[in-house]
C-alpha cells in the first residue's frame, strides 16, 4: 500500500513540476516579447510584471523539484517502526503518510493524508512509535501502525 501511494504522490509531484516549468517557459517568454515592444513606461511595466512571474514559478518550480529530491529518496519497500521520512503512520483519527504535503489521497476506497515532516502534525509524530500518543489542536492521536 505505501508503494502505491507514494506512486501517486510522485505522479502528481511531477505533474506540478511540468506545470510550473511550462510556466516558467511562457513567462519568460511574455518577458521577452516585452522587450521587443519598444516605447515607453508601459512596455517596462508589463516587461517587470512578466519577470515577477517568472520569478515566482521559479521559486516554486524549485519547491517542487526539492519535493521530487525528496520522494526519490524513500524506499517504500523499507519497514519503519517510527515515525519519519517515507512512514506510513495510522492514527485513531486517520492515517499520514510522512513525505511531502500534497493532501488528501484517495486508494481503494480509503483516504490518506500525505503531509510533510515540517508540517505540524510531521513535527508532532516524527519519532514516535506504536503506542505513543501526542496532542493535536485538542485532540489525542494515538499511533496504532508504522509502515
Amino acid at each position: 500500500m505505501k508503494k502505491e501511494l507514494l506512486t501517486i504522490i510522485l505522479a502528481k509531484c511531477n505533474e506540478r513540476v511540468q506545470t510550473l516549468q511550462k510556466a516558467v517557459d511562457n513567462a519568460q517568454n511574455a518577458a521577452n516579447e516585452e522587450s521587443k515592444s519598444s516605447a515607453g513606461d508601459k512596455y517596462e511595466t508589463g516587461r517587470a510584471m512578466a519577470q515577477n512571474d517568472r520569478d515566482l514559478y521559479a521559486r516554486q518550480l524549485i519547491e517542487a523539484k526539492n519535493d521530487l529530491h525528496a520522494l526519490e529518496q524513500i524506499k517504500p519497500d523499507e519497514i519503519l517502526t517510527k515515525a519519519q521520512l517515507g512512514a506510513l503512520v495510522t492514527t485513531n483519527i486517520g492515517t499520514f503518510m510522512l513525505c511531502i504535503s500534497s493532501g488528501i489521497l484517495e486508494y481503494e476506497g480509503k483516504k490518506y493524508m500525505s503531509t510533510s515532516m515540517d508540517s505540524p502534525i510531521g513535527v508532532l509524530l516524527k519519532g514516535k512509535v506504536l503506542g505513543d500518543k501526542v496532542d493535536f489542536r485538542g485532540k489525542q492521536l494515538e499511533v496504532l501502525d508504522i509502515i
